[in-house]
């Protein structure tokens, strides 16, 4: 399932790129559905390109409340493997979790001067596909798993869909806080 979510935060797209690959640690008190954000591994490629790899810890908030009491801390965590282009304004990604051999997701998410006010704004674009594996869900004959898999992935669609705006605000509040600051 295709999914797409704008969002705009009023600080120069160059400053919106930089703080999220160099300082998502310090955006972290302004996420309130993360716990943690770990850095795995940082590595500059031959193409000045950064490839970053990052631990997600969630908080049983970003689950509806329905579900949290069969969610483990384990399956409210993911790892966000992720090609930084800071030049063109972009981050190919992709997500796993406990439960990756039941979908696969990624995306690219664009960091673009905002159309009304290029110098001062960026839209924030984030645009990924989730795919269940049908044949993987477990105890789900493959025949039903593949007429359950589009109703799977909008569950799971609908369900991250709030962590994505959640990143533009965590940003936009972080931002605004060092402009106050300093």
């Amino acid at each position: 399932m295709r999914f797409e979510k704008d969002s705009k935060v009023t600080h120069p797209a160059r400053v919106v790129v930089e703080t999220m690959m160099d300082r998502m640690d310090e955006i972290l008190p302004h996420l309130g559905a993360v716990e943690s954000i770990q850095t795995i591994s940082r590595e500059t490629l031959a193409d000045g390109r950064e490839h970053i790899v990052r631990r997600w810890q969630g908080t049983a908030d970003s689950a509806p409340a329905a579900v949290r009491p069969f969610l483990s801390r384990e399956a409210l965590a993911w790892t966000d493997d992720a090609v930084w282009s800071p030049g063109e304004f972009k981050v190919d990604w992709t997500l796993s979790t406990k439960l990756s051999k039941l979908y696969t997701c990624g995306g690219t998410n664009y960091f673009l001067p905002h159309p009304d006010d290029p110098d001062n704004a960026t839209l924030i674009r984030i645009t990924g596909d989730l795919v269940v594996q049908p044949d993987k869900l477990p105890g789900v004959p493959t025949l039903i798993g593949r007429k359950l898999a589009p109703q799977v992935e909008k569950f799971v669609v609908n369900l991250i869909s709030p962590n994505l705006t959640e990143t533009a605000r965590g940003i936009q509040a972080y931002l605004d806080e060092r402009r106050k600051a300093g």
